[in-house]
C-alpha cells in the first residue's frame, strides 16, 4: 500500500530529470531560480549546527556523505559558505560560465577545510562538475535503491548523512541498504569509537511523503528518528496550477492541514533527524 502511495506522491510532481543531466548547474539553477527553491538556505545552519556539535566532540575534520547531492549545492553553500541567491548571481549572470570561470569562482571563496564532503547521485554529469569544481572529495554514481553497495567500501567512515530534497525519491530501502552498509563497516572496524561514531542522519522530506516506513528501517538498526519541532520549510514553488491542486489534494487526503503552508503556493518540508541509540 505504501508504495502505491510513494508513486502516487511522485507523479503529482513535476519531472526535472533533464536539467541534472547536464554539465553544468547552469540549468538547473535557472529553473529553480524560476521556482524560489531556496530550502538549501534554511537547511544550510540545521546542518552546521550538527556539524559543529560533532566538531567539539571528535575535534577533528568531519567527513559528510550528501545524498542526491545533484551539482554539490550543500557543499557549495556549506563548505564555500555561499547563498542559493549568490549561485544564482554566478551562474545565470549572462552566457552560461565556461569550467575555468566557474573554478574560479570557487577559489575565490572561503573553503571551509573542517568539512570532508563525499557525494552520492544518480547523475554522472553533476557528479564529475562537482569532483572538477572541488566540491567533494569524490562522487559515486550509484542507485541507493540497488542492494550492491560495494563501491561505499571505497568512501571513508561518515560523521553526518545529509539529504536535501531527495527523500521520497529514495526510500525505505535506500536507507536499509545503507544503514546495512554502515552498520558492517563498524562491526568489522578496528578503529575506537570515540574516533568515528555511528553516523547521525539529517534530511528534509517534503510533507506529502510518508515516513512510516523510513522511521521503521531506522528504529531496526537501533536509531531514534525524530521530527524537528522546527516550522515546516518552504522548499519551491508550485511549477503550474495543475501540480499545486493535486499536491495539496494528496495532502488532505492524508489528513494534513495546508493553510498558511501549500495553500500559499509552496511545497513545504519537514526536518528530521536520526541518531544512534548505542
Amino acid at each position: 500500500m505504501v508504495l502505491v502511495l510513494l508513486v502516487n506522491e511522485l507523479k503529482v510532481k513535476t519531472d526535472f530529470t533533464d536539467i541534472y543531466t547536464q554539465d553544468s548547474p547552469y540549468e538547473y539553477l535557472k529553473e529553480m531560480n524560476r521556482l524560489g527553491y531556496f530550502i538549501s538556505d534554511s537547511t544550510k545552519p540545521l546542518y552546521n549546527s550538527i556539524i559543529e556539535e560533532l566538531e567539539d566532540t571528535l575535534s577533528r575534520s568531519i567527513n559528510v556523505l550528501d545524498l542526491g547531492s545533484s551539482y554539490g549545492i550543500n557543499s557549495s553553500l556549506m563548505k564555500y559558505d555561499l547563498t542559493m541567491s549568490e549561485l544564482s548571481d554566478f551562474f545565470l549572470n549572462g552566457s552560461k560560465p565556461t569550467k575555468k570561470e566557474t573554478k574560479q569562482f570557487y577559489e575565490k571563496c572561503n573553503n571551509n577545510e573542517s568539512m570532508n564532503f563525499y557525494q552520492i547521485d544518480i547523475s554522472e554529469e553533476a557528479l564529475k562538475f562537482s569532483e572538477e569544481m572541488n566540491l567533494c572529495e569524490r562522487g559515486i554514481n550509484v542507485d541507493l535503491e540497488d542492494e550492491k553497495l560495494n563501491l561505499m567500501e571505497s568512501f571513508p567512515k561518515m560523521d553526518i548523512v545529509i539529504a536535501t530534497g531527495c527523500v521520497g525519491y529514495i526510500g525505505y530501502k535506500a536507507f536499509s541498504n545503507l544503514l546495512k552498509v554502515i552498520e558492517n563497516r563498524q562491526s568489522n572496524s578496528t578503529e575506537s569509537e570515540t574516533e568515528y561514531n555511528t553516523p547521525i542522519f539529517a534530511f528534509s522530506v517534503l510533507r506529502m511523503f510518508d515516513m512510516e516506513d523510513i522511521e521503521e528501517v531506522f528504529e531496526m538498526y537501533n536509531y531514534s528518528i525524530v521530527k524537528s519541532d522546527i516550522e515546516p520549510i518552504p522548499q519551491r514553488g508550485f511549477s503550474d496550477p495543475k501540480e499545486k491542486a493535486q499536491v495539496i489534494s494528496l495532502l488532505h487526503d492524508k489528513g494534513v492541514d495546508t493553510k498558511k503552508y501549500e495553500d500559499e503556493g509552496n511545497f513545504y518540508a519537514d526536518f528530521y533527524i536520526a541518531r544512534s541509540k548505542k
